[in-house]
C-alpha cells in the first residue's frame, strides 16, 4: 500500500468497484459450504410429553403423606432410575435404536449418546399456569432421526416415570409402615415389661406407696376418731357396770344372812322382796343424783327400774306359786336382772377393749406405712418416670403407625400424590435440529468475511499510483505533469479476457450454487 494513502469512503467504493470479483468468490463458497454442511447433518425430530404432579386427593389435615421429599428431589432420583443403564439398554434393544452406532461403538457409548438426547426439565411458572396452577409439571423429550421412533421412546419414558413413581411411593409407604410397626411392637413389649415391674412393686409395697400417703393419713384420722368414740363408749359401760355393782352390793347388803350359811351377797339379793329392792334402787338413785346430771343414761335407767319395782310391789303374786312375800319375789327378780346386765356389760367391755387394741394397732400400721414412704419414693419416681416416657413413646408411635397405614392405603388405591401424563407425546412433523437457516447464514457471513479480508489484503499489497493524491502522498514533491495511461491493443485484449473469465466463473459458480440449493431443498421433501 502506498504511504500516505488515506482510506475514505470514496476510496473504499472505488476499491469495491475495482475488486468486486475477489468478494464474490469466497461469498459463494461460504454459501455453498453452509448448504453442504447443513445438509450433511441428520435431521433430529423432538417428541415431548408433559407429566403433571397430581397432589394428594385426601387433605393433609386428615392423612399425612409419608413421602415428604420435594418434587425436584424426587424427580432427580426418578430420573436416575429411569435413565439407568439397564432401562436404556432394554429400551434400545426393544425399539432398535441407533443401529449404525451400535455396529461401530460399544453399547456403553450408545447409552451415553441416548442419555444426552433425553431432556427432563421442570416447567416454568408461566408454563405451568397455562395448564394447572395448583400442581407442578415437567417435560420429558427425546431427539431422534425417525419422528415415529422418537414418539415411541418418549411414550415409554413417560410410562417409566409414572410407574416408577407409583412403585417407589408405594414401597416407601410400606417400608415406613413396617418400620413403625416394628418399633411399635418393641415399644409395646418394653411398656408391658415396665407395667409388670410396677405391678410387682405395688404388690410388694402395698399401702406404702407415695400415692397412698394421703389415704393413709385420712385412715389414721378416721381410726383415731373411731378410737375416741370407742374409748368414750367403754368409759360409759364401765360407769354403768360400777353403778350396777353398787346397786347389787347395796341390795344384797340389806338382806339378812341365812342361818344355814351359803352364798352371802347373791343369795341374800335373791331372797330380797320387791319392796326391799325398791328401797335399794331409790337409795342408789339418790346417790347417783348427787354426782350425775338428771339426763344421764344411768339415772334414766335407774328410774325405769324403780318404776318396774313399784309395779311389782303393787301387783299381786301369780297363782299356783308357793305362798311367798311379793317383796321377796320382786327382789329376787331384780337381782337376777342386775346380775344379767352386769354380765352383759362385762362382755361389752371385753369386746370394746379388744376393739381399742385393734384400732391402736391399725393406727400403728398406718403410721409405719407413712414412715416407709420416703424410703421407697425414689424407686417409685424412677419406675413411674420410665413408665410415663414409654407410654408417651408408645402413644406417639401408635399414632404415627396408624397414619402410615392410611398413607400406604392411599398409595395402594392410587389416590395419593402421583404422576399423570398431561400432554401425551406426538409424532413431530418438523425437525428440531439442526437449524439449517442459521448454518446457511453463518456460512454466508463467513464467505463474506473471507472475501473482504482477501480484498483488503490485495489492496494492501497493491502499490499502483492511480491519482494525483497517490503521487503527492508517495513522493512528497510538487506535481509537474500528469500523463494519462495509454493502453495498447494487447492490454485491452488481456483486460477483456480477464473480465470474461471472471464473469463466466461468477455465472458458473452462481448457477451451481443456486442449483445445489434448490436441489437440497427439494430433496428434503422427497426423502
Amino acid at each position: 500500500m502506498l504511504p500516505g494513502r488515506a482510506i475514505t469512503i470514496d476510496s473504499t467504493m472505488k476499491m469495491l468497484r475495482r475488486r468486486w470479483w475477489i468478494l464474490v468468490g469466497p461469498l459463494l463458497l461460504g454459501m455453498l459450504g453452509g448448504l453442504l454442511y447443513s445438509r450433511s447433518q441428520p435431521s433430529l425430530y423432538r417428541s415431548d410429553a408433559v407429566i403433571q404432579v397430581v397432589p394428594q386427593r385426601v387433605p393433609e389435615s386428615y392423612v399425612s403423606s409419608t413421602v415428604t421429599e420435594r418434587v425436584e428431589d424426587r424427580l432427580r432420583a426418578l430420573a436416575q432410575q429411569v435413565l439407568s443403564r439397564t432401562q436404556l439398554e432394554k429400551l434400545i434393544t426393544d425399539l432398535s435404536l441407533f443401529p449404525a452406532e451400535r455396529q461401530r461403538l460399544p453399547l456403553e457409548d450408545v447409552v451415553q449418546q441416548m442419555t444426552e438426547r433425553v431432556l427432563i426439565e421442570p416447567l416454568t411458572a408461566s408454563q405451568a399456569s397455562r395448564r394447572d396452577s395448583r400442581s407442578e409439571a415437567f417435560r420429558v423429550s427425546f431427539d431422534y432421526q425417525d419422528p415415529v421412533v422418537a414418539q415411541k421412546v418418549v411414550e415409554r419414558l413417560a410410562s417409566f416415570f409414572v410407574d416408577t413413581n407409583a412403585r417407589e411411593r408405594g414401597s416407601q409407604a410400606d417400608q415406613t409402615s413396617d418400620f413403625l410397626e416394628a418399633q411399635l411392637t418393641d415399644a409395646r413389649a418394653r411398656l408391658e415389661a415396665q407395667e409388670q415391674k410396677l405391678k410387682l412393686f405395688r404388690e410388694r409395697n402395698a399401702g406404702r406407696l407415695p400415692t397412698q400417703a394421703q389415704t393413709n393419713m385420712q385412715a389414721i384420722q378416721n381410726t383415731q376418731l373411731a378410737l375416741q368414740a370407742q374409748l368414750e363408749s367403754l368409759a360409759r359401760d364401765r360407769d354403768r357396770k360400777l353403778v350396777l355393782e353398787r346397786l347389787y352390793s347395796d341390795a344384797t347388803a340389806d338382806v339378812p344372812a341365812e342361818p344355814a350359811g351359803g352364798d352371802a351377797a347373791p343369795a341374800a339379793a335373791a331372797n330380797a322382796t320387791p319392796q326391799q329392792r325398791l328401797d335399794i334402787a331409790r337409795r342408789a338413785l339418790s346417790q347417783m343424783e348427787t354426782r350425775l346430771t338428771p339426763k344421764h343414761p344411768d339415772i334414766a335407767r335407774t328410774r325405769r327400774i324403780i318404776e318396774d319395782l313399784e309395779r311389782q310391789v303393787s301387783a299381786q303374786g301369780a297363782p299356783g306359786e308357793r305362798p311367798a312375800s311379793p317383796d321377796e319375789i320382786r327382789r329376787r327378780d331384780r337381782l337376777r336382772q342386775m346380775q344379767a346386765e352386769i354380765e352383759s356389760l362385762d362382755r361389752q367391755i371385753a369386746f370394746k377393749e379388744g376393739e381399742e387394741r385393734r384400732l391402736r394397732g391399725a393406727i400403728g400400721v398406718y403410721q409405719a406405712r407413712l414412715e416407709a414412704v420416703p424410703g421407697i419414693e425414689s424407686e417409685w419416681v424412677a419406675l413411674t418416670r420410665d413408665y410415663d416416657t414409654l407410654q408417651a413413646t408408645y402413644r406417639g408411635l401408635l399414632s404415627k403407625s396408624e397414619n402410615s397405614k392410611m398413607a400406604a392405603s392411599l398409595e395402594q388405591r392410587q389416590i395419593g400424590e402421583q404422576f399423570r401424563i398431561l400432554d401425551p407425546p406426538r409424532v413431530p412433523l418438523n425437525p428440531h435440529s439442526p437449524d439449517r437457516k442459521r448454518i446457511n447464514l453463518l456460512g454466508t457471513l463467513a464467505g463474506l468475511g473471507l472475501g473482504v479480508l482477501l480484498m483488503v489484503l490485495v489492496e494492501y499489497r497493491d502499490s499502483t499510483m492511480r491519482s494525483e493524491a497517490d503521487v503527492l502522498g508517495a513522493i512528497e514533491l510538487p506535481l509537474l505533469a500528469l500523463l494519462p495511461f495509454v493502453a495498447t491493443e494487447t492490454d485491452l485484449r488481456r483486460e477483456r479476457r480477464r473480465r470474461w473469465l471472471v464473469a463466466a466463473a461468477v455465472v458458473v459458480l452462481g448457477t451451481v450454487t443456486g442449483a445445489l440449493f434448490w436441489y437440497l431443498r427439494l430433496w428434503r421433501y422427497i426423502v
